[in-house]
């Protein structure tokens, strides 16, 4: 039996660029990433899907520069 992770990694795989990895998504099928190498190592992103990208980071959006800051912004302070 495959886990979770492994279907995502699975399902993904050619999809999103290989210096990431998906750790989560949203109802309509776009990925939250984390870069696990190269300059994008440790940033998070938002990976829209059915956006066809000129460039594989077209359709990329920065949400965090670490995945601490991510993590915290996932929360209001106070």
């Amino acid at each position: 039996m495959k886990s979770n992770l492994s279907k995502v990694f699975e399902v993904l795989e050619g999809e999103i660029p290989e210096d990431f990895i998906s750790i989560g998504n949203d109802p309509g099928g776009n990925e939250i990433l984390l870069g696990v190498s190269g300059e994008y190592q440790g940033k998070v992103y938002f990976w829209i899907h059915d956006i066809e990208p000129e460039d594989e980071m077209d359709n990329m959006f920065i949400l965090a520069d670490s995945f601490t800051g991510f993590f915290n912004n996932l929360y209001e302070s106070g």
